[in-house]
């Protein structure tokens, strides 16, 4: 755990700048139209993140990872989940992920994910979490791909102000059938984070501060079960390089989906992460129930 005062972090806040520029300086190097194709995606995904405030500490991009159509330059998916409380004040609570991917060639993918969720609080209404995750898949071989990504994460509810990551990852699919998809992946990232703390020590500011670098694996299955379910779930370590059991961070992910039409279907939604050391005193585990529409295009 680090504690730092903000003006500190000026030549921190540089070296992160960079490690998000870099993946994008790769995205350049392409022909002329395409670059253009790749610029707008870069452009908007700086956009958010420079517009949000920066959900857990953890993301599940492979669950969301879709199946490229080679036929498609540009397909996507949303999940709308709108939720209603009736407290003290009427709650609503509307949450929305959204899934582009641009097909590049035949075998570059840049991939964009965005979710955000806004809660109303009688006619208070405020943006509560939410991410943004970009990464630029290259597909080296017929099973094995590697891809640098960039994201921001916020949430509020937990106490987690800002965070941003980047790094470098590499995928192979172990299985590949009619029905099954099994993928293995291993990466090295940069991560810094800001955390508020829900009752600060005497003689400690408001806030903590947390920067590493950490190594990410991951085994990621997907399952169709007849011609209208999905399942995929998936498992995460990741952890700094010296301290790879004691203070590591646990993740899992479970996705069921029911294809209504191959365009719209119904999804819920499981996912815990437990965190060993939380640099705040927090509950070490994280867990989130969700169901809503899943629209594809």
């Amino acid at each position: 755990m680090i504690q730092e005062k903000e003006q500190g972090h000026r030549p921190q806040n540089e070296r992160v700048r960079k490690m998000l520029s870099y993946p994008f300086a790769l995205l350049f190097q392409q022909p002329r139209k395409e670059r253009l194709c790749i610029k707008r995606f870069a452009y908007l995904f700086f956009v958010i993140i420079a517009s949000l405030p920066a959900q857990a500490q953890m993301l599940f991009s492979e669950n969301l990872t879709m199946a490229i159509d080679s036929t498609k330059s540009l397909q996507g998916s949303l999940q709308p989940v709108l939720d209603f409380k009736t407290e003290k004040e009427n709650v609503f609570t509307l949450k929305n992920t959204a899934n582009l991917n641009l097909l590049i060639g035949r075998n570059r993918v840049v991939n964009l994910i965005n979710k955000v969720e806004f809660s109303a609080y009688g006619k208070t209404v405020t943006v509560s979490g939410g991410y943004v995750h970009a990464e630029f898949r290259y597909l080296l071989q017929h099973a094995f791909e590697v891809y640098p990504y960039a994201e921001s994460q916020w949430a509020g509810s937990r106490g987690m102000n800002f965070k941003v990551s980047a790094g470098l990852q590499s995928r192979y699919r172990l299985v590949n059938s009619d029905h099954c998809l099994m993928f293995a992946a291993v990466g090295l990232f940069y991560e810094f984070e800001k955390w508020e703390y829900p009752d600060p020590p005497a003689g400690v500011g408001d806030h903590a501060y947390s920067r590493s670098i950490k190594s990410h694996l991951s085994l990621s299955f997907r399952h169709s079960i007849g011609e209208h379910w999905e399942l995929t779930t998936t498992a995460i370590h990741q952890a700094k390089p010296d301290s790879y059991l004691k203070s590591a961070r646990f993740g899992g992910a479970v996705d069921l989906a029911y294809h209504i039409t191959p365009t719209i279907g119904v999804r819920g939604t499981y996912r815990i992460i437990y965190d060993t050391a939380p640099i705040v005193p927090i509950r070490k585990d994280y867990n989130t129930v969700e169901a809503g529409l899943d629209i594809s295009f």
